[in-house]
């Protein structure tokens, strides 16, 4: 039998119990990372700090329950990929994603997906500790045009080589299988009113706009050379001001000097890539892809973001030799050699500059290596590209720098960057929203 005197105790071990293990549960929340050389934007600084609910403390008289000794190792923010086409291949999301994580890259920026394809992950991302992603659910572009062609190619179980076989192009012109959810099309202005509301039903984060030889986009519609086009400027000019009036921003994908001129006409802001992508198709006529002087300092004053993906520069410099495909070596530096130049360019005309490579199947590091060949950056000057990526894909978040009240997003690596790039794949600790990764 049980005594009063029993039973009060007893109650008073169960108490205590529970607050022994509320205890254990919420012990070391606050960690103070102690012995590190901080990034600043322009050199290290050796500093401690605190984390707290996911948040940077560098105030000296900031409480902590556990301290982490860095040892002498460098801190900088995480980076971002402003321009891929991850995360829409739900059999690759697992592989991709550890990639991601791998290389320090925590914030992504998905150009056009299969919105079906989001809703099966969507889940995994965007939470804490977890990548932040963006996804523009569906690009917008006409019949024929770049990239239903490509996506309609893949449905129908062809290669992209598809679009250039005669024999096929009348196929692939008339499958929808991917539309309204890869793709919208809206081959003229009275298409739009029949669209927008599937469009914006879907919540994008941006709307991807395919803007690809506009000049010459009524002769290749007619020549059924599809794959090269995208939307006439009729129809920009009315998704500009809709998009304006519902506060969506547009991303314009181009290929051309004219496309990049007719985008910045209309004021967009984003550009998911230079003119020629990355170096030109083949033997193309690089002195076509200079954007002029003229241009590009109104590209500056409207504070304009290009994202240039000169990691395609290699893939275009490859040519067919009667059996095989083969990397012309001396193309490749060519095309490098125009990079470099135009790059430098950009920088003196205050272009702001995002990294992404344009990638379903690869991640940044493929970027910031031809990056790091083409040498139109400093050490300095390509980190800062990094860090500052994601403030790009996320405007209105304290990331991107590593100061009081910022998210407490983070990478240590083993040694100094600024001396020797590669040191940025030697990552030791990775911690997202102050939670530890490793």
């Amino acid at each position: 039998m049980i005594h009063f005197k029993d039973l009060i105790l007893l109650s008073l071990f169960i108490i205590v119990m529970l607050f022994a293990g509320c205890d254990s549960s919420t012990k070391s929340k606050t960690i103070k990372y102690s012995n590190g050389y901080v990034f600043n934007g322009a050199s290290f600084e050796k500093k401690s700090f605190v984390v707290n609910n996911g948040e940077l403390n560098f105030s000296s008289a900031a409480n902590y329950d556990t301290i982490v000794d860095l040892k002498n190792k460098y801190i900088i923010p995480a980076f971002g990929d402003a321009h891929t086409h991850n995360f829409d291949d739900v059999a690759k999301f697992d592989s991709i994603y550890k990639a991601y994580i791998d290389e320090g890259t925590f914030y992504v920026q998905v150009l056009t997906n299969h919105y079906s394809n989001f809703l099966k992950i969507k889940d995994s991302l965007n939470t804490k500790g977890r990548i932040d992603a963006k996804f523009a659910h569906g690009g917008i572009t006409s019949t024929g045009g770049h990239p239903h062609s490509l996506y309609e190619s893949q449905a129908l179980n062809y290669s992209w080589r598809a679009m250039l076989d005669p024999t096929k192009k009348d196929e692939i012109l008339s499958s929808k299988l991917k539309k309204d959810d890869a793709y919208y099309l809206i081959d003229s202005v009275s298409d739009i009113s029949e669209n927008w509301g599937k469009i914006i039903s879907k919540n994008p984060d941006f709307l991807k706009l395919y803007l690809s030889n506009i000049v010459d986009r009524d002769k290749n519609i007619e020549t059924k050379n599809i794959g090269t086009y995208g939307l006439s400027e009729d129809v920009l000019t009315k998704i500009a001001e809709l998009a304006r009036e519902d506060n969506i921003s547009l991303i314009a994908h181009i290929e051309t000097v004219s496309d990049f001129e007719i985008a910045l006409k209309h004021n967009i802001k984003y550009f998911a890539h230079m003119p020629g992508y990355g170096g030109g198709i083949g033997d193309a006529n690089l002195d076509e892809l200079v954007i002029p002087d003229s241009l590009l300092e109104k590209a500056g004053k409207n504070k304009i973001v290009l994202t240039p993906t000169v990691s395609f520069a290699k893939y275009y410099a490859y040519k067919w030799d009667g059996t095989n495909m083969s990397l012309d070596t001396s193309l490749l530096k060519k095309k490098n050699e125009f990079l470099r130049k135009q790059l430098i360019r950009f920088k003196e005309a205050n272009i702001t500059i995002a990294l992404g490579a344009d990638q379903g199947f690869t991640t940044l590091s493929e970027e910031i290596n031809d990056l790091k060949q083409i040498n139109a950056f400093s050490n300095l000057e390509l980190l800062n590209l990094l860090i500052s990526t994601p403030r790009l894909i996320f405007p209105n978040r304290k990331i991107g720098e590593l100061e009081n009240g910022y998210e407490a997003t983070f990478l240590v690596l083993k040694d100094n960057p600024l001396e020797d790039m590669n040191n940025i794949r030697d990552i030791v600790l990775r911690v997202k929203n102050g939670i530890k990764l490793d």
